[in-house]
């Protein structure tokens, strides 16, 4: 009996990954109780603005999914990105329209792979309110409606029914206080969130 080469021992000790078949989670629909992220405005905002924002731009990370469907894969995490227009650059207002796309890439465990590997999201608005924290400061709560999903976790109805929701980091004072600066507001920050793809 020939003895074994170190090739063979490379080949039985290669991950099982390597052999696992993609699931399509095209249908799939997913939800993630962590969203991080930051979003830089240009031109800043500022109270009575009434310039056309040029351009939003979106970085960010989702965490803490759950997957809904067949052969349901684990999720391990996703980075957002993205730019958005709106129609201008007022800081108070509780919606306004958006024009523009927000792609996240998701990551899979190695042992559940799945394609595709990434969902876009068609944004058209975002309405925004106040959230009361428990310590008694006011924070800033806001969605991005959706108009539909491409790609991964479309909930097989193109994303009909998607949602999203986060909390700004910075409360509502030093929101307002950046607004009515000379600078205006030029960055805002998520540190709590919640998005749903189906």
């Amino acid at each position: 009996m020939n003895a074994a080469t170190p090739m063979t021992f490379l080949v039985l000790l290669a991950p099982i990954a390597a052999w696992a078949q993609k699931i399509d989670v095209s249908n799939h629909s997913i939800a993630c109780d962590t969203v991080i992220g930051t979003a830089w405005f240009k031109p800043s905002l500022v109270i009575g603005g009434t310039a056309t924002s040029t351009g939003m731009r979106v970085k960010g990370s989702v965490a803490g999914c759950t997957v809904a469907g067949p052969s349901s894969p684990s999720i391990l995490s996703g980075k957002l990105s993205g730019k958005i227009a709106g129609t201008s650059n007022e800081c108070i207002t509780l919606a306004e329209p958006l024009t523009g796309t927000l792609k996240i890439k998701w990551k899979a465990d190695e042992t559940t792979p799945i394609l595709p590997t990434s969902s876009m999201l068609n944004v058209t608005n975002v309405s925004f309110t106040g959230f009361l924290a428990p310590w008694g400061a006011s924070y800033g709560q806001f969605s991005l409606g959706t108009s539909g999903v491409t790609g991964a976790f479309t909930g097989g109805d193109n994303g009909a029914t998607s949602s999203n929701v986060s909390l700004t980091s910075q409360d509502i004072g030093e929101i307002l206080a950046e607004c009515g600066s000379s600078t205006g507001l030029k960055q805002l920050n998520t540190g709590l969130g919640h998005i749903t793809l189906k």
